[in-house]
């Protein structure tokens, strides 16, 4: 935003430094708003909030004739939004349960999940704010919004009770951190002019940021102001000021910069001297607003001229924020409502449209940068947006060359031309284990004819015949019997047995399920194995960081925030790990990219991971690799070749995204072969891996490509290449010979 604007506007009410301090806080001159339609599915609420002019006792649920309805009125009006709003646990009235009962509906949230499916079946993009849920309601509705809301209002729940004395800003917060678990796009403010004091506004703001640093899923919060409407029983109080709004954007701005702020311009008395300040205005929507009855919205183009008299644009947006696309926080179903309203499925901002200076601009898809610049900000240094990375993995294949030339520019400015290894062994103690992952053809159920557990005496004679390896890799099942006793002494014996091996086991599903055998945390758990001899952790367990993913892959296996949990806990102590990602199972892009932006946060936060590891599905003997080639035409040879191209295009796209944050990058001879391998040394590589003597996992899912290497092996395929070969320590920490 010019200053200068703001600087006038700001001085007339609240004095000369406000402008200085709030100048430039939306840059971009453009404000946004969403066409929207507001659909109520229902006004019974058993609560009874002094301030709402929205609930009823006894209204029932929308009839389908009135949906319809709905639905036609929003379509001649032009809108791409649907709001959806209930009042709260609709579930606890009787005669709501009767009701939908009657309607075929087993609860309220299979009601709205029935309405925001009609309204994607009818082109629109569906927002529900329908108040408290749970993760297992998150699950249902999320595939079928675009986005969602909850107003969080206020953190004092000693405040609360004067106004509203059912609802608690706990059960709110339990919300909107199940939102955020759920990767859900999401709207939330608070609520001012209610009679709170300064202290409790700042403290509900610094609540959302911090929900928000948790999960990064709010797209917009809103500061609603309260104004008495028919049917609220809560008498006016004086209204916010201008420089208390000032006051909670300074203060927004620094708890949660990425998040913009939206105001309400129908019953806003300051929305005018605001919009240099603000970002959105909402869903504005030609049917009046349901929860402010007495204040409807004026035409757009009224508040298009406004804008405009404050220096900014006002543009449609979707309900849907750009950069929630980019990471595919939508699914399939709203993504194709996305793709027929417009020319591309992914929109990349708002774009006012020319001529008419009060025009209101159109969200549209600009033809996509192209691929070439997000790959020369990469080799310059720079630090790649998901949105960015997306673009250079969906580039067409002429690009592979291109981006595996960069790739490798870039690692050799990091790396030079030498590629390390290191001499190491796996030593696999038990293959029983009680995950049943879809992608493992190593595990055995307890009492199958296969198993096997292996005495600690046993593990450290096998490991005993190579004593010339300088690092051990501790690999086996989750047993269900194994007590936490055994995975110390077996660390103990191994480095008594051999004092000088480094002890790389353990990965983050392990460790889950010592805390559950134990009732200890991974911190105390983590601190004693490293007092037994724990050098480093594998980041396996993986797969995709995407509970959405894992739920097909292996929904008993550690979850996603445990992943990040265990693996932060074990870096603060000074445990180094890997980081991995298991790929080529019929993954899209965005989970992927989702995954390294996760990996690569987690390692700005800690510093903790050694290297980055991709491995390539295995799928000739397991589970989901049957059911993939059944699904699958051309079967599993289509599935192989599908996981080859993913391989040459993952490479090098993690090279450019992780850049010098994450120096070291490991190609896999064992998933790829070791001429597969070695050409990916020319596409940002600069790990070979290790010997590996006893690799199991791989071989028993149908892997070709043997359980070991020697050190001369590895050596002559980095050559191979043109590369330097150096023997290196598991924590890179020298390179030996």
């Amino acid at each position: 935003m010019n200053p200068d604007s703001g600087l006038a506007v700001s001085r007339g009410v609240a004095g000369a430094d406000v402008g200085g301090r709030l100048a430039g806080l939306n840059p971009a001159r453009t404000i946004t708003f969403s066409p929207s339609h507001t659909l109520p599915l229902t006004h019974d609420c058993p609560w009874d909030c002094t301030y709402c002019g929205y609930r009823s006792d006894r209204d029932g649920l929308i009839s389908e004739a009135d949906f319809n309805r709905g639905l036609d009125i929003a379509a001649r009006a032009g809108a791409t939004e649907i709001l959806f709003l209930s009042g709260e646990v609709p579930d606890s009235l009787p005669h709501l349960r009767r009701e939908l009962q009657e309607r075929g509906f087993p609860d309220f949230i299979a009601f709205v999940r029935w309405a925001c499916e009609r309204a994607l079946e009818a082109g629109f993009l569906p927002h529900s704010n329908i108040g408290a849920m749970s993760d297992a309601d998150f699950e249902r509705l999320a595939p079928v919004n675009a986005s969602m809301g909850l107003m969080l209002e206020n953190v004092d729940d000693a405040f609360n009770r004067t106004v509203a004395p059912r609802k608690s800003a706990s059960g709110r917060l339990r919300t909107l951190e199940a939102a955020g678990r759920a990767r859900v796009p999401y709207t939330s403010g608070i609520l001012i002019g209610l009679g709170e004091s300064r202290e409790s506004r700042l403290r509900s703001l610094d609540a959302l940021a911090e929900v928000h640093a948790r999960h990064g899923h709010l797209q917009e919060i809103i500061l609603q102001n309260y104004i008495p409407n028919a049917g609220s029983r809560l008498p006016a109080r004086p209204a916010p000021t201008l420089e208390e709004y000032h006051g909670l954007i300074s203060h927004w701005r620094r708890v949660a910069p990425d998040v913009p702020i939206q105001i309400p311009p129908n019953i806003n008395p300051h929305w005018r001297e605001l919009l240099p300040w603000v970002d959105d205005l909402g869903g504005i929507s030609a049917d009046g607003d349901l929860v402010n009855p007495l204040n409807p919205w004026e035409p757009p183009e009224r508040y298009a001229r406004a804008c405009r008299e404050a220096g900014a644009r006002l543009v449609h947006r979707w309900p849907v924020y750009d950069r929630f696309l980019a990471r595919g926080w939508v699914s399939e179903e709203v993504r194709a409502v996305l793709g027929r309203r417009e020319t591309s499925a992914l929109p990349s901002g708002p774009q006012a449209e020319g001529g008419n200076p009060d025009a209101i601009g159109t969200v549209r898809s600009k033809a996509p940068s192209t691929w070439k610049d997000p790959l020369t900000k990469a080799v310059a240094g720079g630090s790649l947006t998901p949105s960015e990375a997306l673009r250079l993995a969906m580039a067409d294949g002429a690009a592979s060359a291109e981006l595996a030339a960069a790739a490798d520019e870039l690692n050799r400015r990091l790396n030079g031309d030498v590629v390390t290894y290191v001499v190491n062994r796996n030593a696999n103690f038990t293959n029983v284990c009680t995950t049943n992952c879809s992608f493992c053809g190593f595990y055995r159920p307890k009492g199958h004819e296969e198993a096997y557990t292996r005495s600690v005496g046993a593990v450290v004679e096998r490991v005993m015949k190579t004593p010339w390896v300088t690092e051990v890799c501790l690999q086996g099942g989750i047993h269900p019997d194994l007590g936490f006793d055994y995975y110390l002494e077996l660390l103990r014996a191994l480095r008594s047995a051999m004092p000088g091996v480094h002890l790389h086991a353990y990965s983050p599903m392990e460790i889950r399920s010592l805390e559950l055998k134990t009732g200890r945390s991974a911190t105390a758990l983590l601190e004693e194995l490293m007092a037994a001899g724990l050098g480093s952790m594998p980041g396996t367990a993986a797969e995709i960081l995407d509970d959405s993913v894992r739920g097909r892959l292996s929904p008993e296996k550690v979850g996603v925030s445990d992943w990040i949990r265990i693996v932060s806990a074990a870096h603060r102590l000074g445990l180094r790990s890997t980081a991995t990602v298991m790929f080529g199972h019929g993954e899209g892009w965005d989970a992927l990219l989702r995954h390294l932006e996760l990996l690569r946060d987690l390692h700005r936060r800690t510093g903790g991971f050694t290297e980055f590891i991709p491995l390539a599905f295995v799928p000739h003997r397991n589970r989901l690799g049957r059911e993939l080639s059944r699904s699958t035409p051309g079967g599993a040879e289509e599935v192989a070749r599908a996981s080859a191209e993913r391989v040459r295009r993952l490479y090098p796209l993690a090279r450019l995204f992780f850049g010098a944050e994450l120096r070291h990058l490991q190609t896999s001879w064992v998933k790829l072969g070791t001429e597969e391998a070695a050409a990916m040394l020319k596409a940002g590589c600069d790990d070979f891996g290790g010997t590996l003597y006893e690799e199991s996992i791989t071989r028993e899912s149908g892997g070709e490509h043997g359980e070991s290497r020697t050190p001369e092996e590895l050596e002559s395929a980095i050559r191979s290449v043109g590369r330097t070969p150096r023997r290196r320590t598991t924590l890179y920490g020298m390179r030996e010979g």
